[in-house]
């Protein structure tokens, strides 16, 4: 496992079921900036082919189980597994939806060719190094420190640049959401307002976040020039 993580930044995305006119404005955005990110999906699109053979990117999975808990699906957490492995059968990292967790789901990653799991997330603000380790499932557990929809409910936030500056030795890896990279999410409200029309998107430009400043995709943008300045590379989780 590469424990170097003094100079470099790792973006990951959960699609997050985003209709396909929002997931192609975060392939855009990426092509835009020029960095390479790992994507975890969560469901066939037309636009996996596109994702495919865009060097810039590489594919995950990202099941979900919240049906199971929620008495809504009779389905083996296995099968769930299953499912989502046979839509990205290359994919070598997970991330749960909703962050389900647990001994049995990591070693049935595992199981399934999964080198390393993103199910740990500890924000920014708790000021505690992020260090990968592995499990004794076999599983290189890799936490990560912002997510830009927690980012909007913290009470105490810390700026882009000092996410990527901070000098503590731990890994920085974060993760966004096309729907909020859409709608440059501020406030958790912006999104809530939103969620009925995620397949409308004439009806979401309607809601999008204009401050160039503030927000999921000013945040994004911020970390990539901040980074730079500073002689930061980029970097995909798969190679940890």
């Amino acid at each position: 496992m590469n424990d170097d993580f003094t100079k470099k930044i790792f973006i990951t995305m959960d699609i997050d079921w985003a209709c396909d006119a929002v997931l192609a404005d975060t392939l855009d955005l990426i092509d835009e900036l020029m960095i390479p990110v790992t994507i975890f999906v969560t469901h066939p699109t037309m636009l996996l082919d596109r994702m495919r053979n865009n060097p810039l990117i590489s594919l995950g999975i990202h099941p979900n189980f919240n049906p199971l808990l929620c008495g809504r699906s009779e389905k083996d957490y296995r099968i769930v597994l299953d499912e989502i492995k046979a839509i990205v059968p290359e994919a070598i990292c997970a991330r749960s939806h909703g962050l389900i967790d647990s001994t049995s789901i990591l070693l049935a990653f595992f199981a399934l060719g999964i080198h390393s799991d993103l199910n740990l997330f500890i924000p920014f603000s708790a000021g505690i190094p992020m260090v990968p380790f592995e499990h004794f499932s076999g599983i290189v557990r890799v936490p990560y420190f912002y997510e830009d929809d927690a980012f909007c409910l913290e009470k105490k936030t810390q700026t882009p640049e000092e996410h990527v500056l901070s000098s503590d030795g731990g890994i920085k890896v974060f993760n966004f959401h096309p729907i909020h990279l859409f709608l440059n999410t501020e406030k958790i409200d912006r999104y809530i307002d939103a969620r009925a029309f995620n397949q409308d998107i004439q009806t979401l430009k309607t809601f999008v976040n204009s401050d160039p400043v503030n927000g999921a995709r000013a945040f994004l943008k911020r970390i990539v020039k901040c980074a730079k300045e500073n002689g930061f590379t980029f970097d995909q989780v798969e190679t940890l």
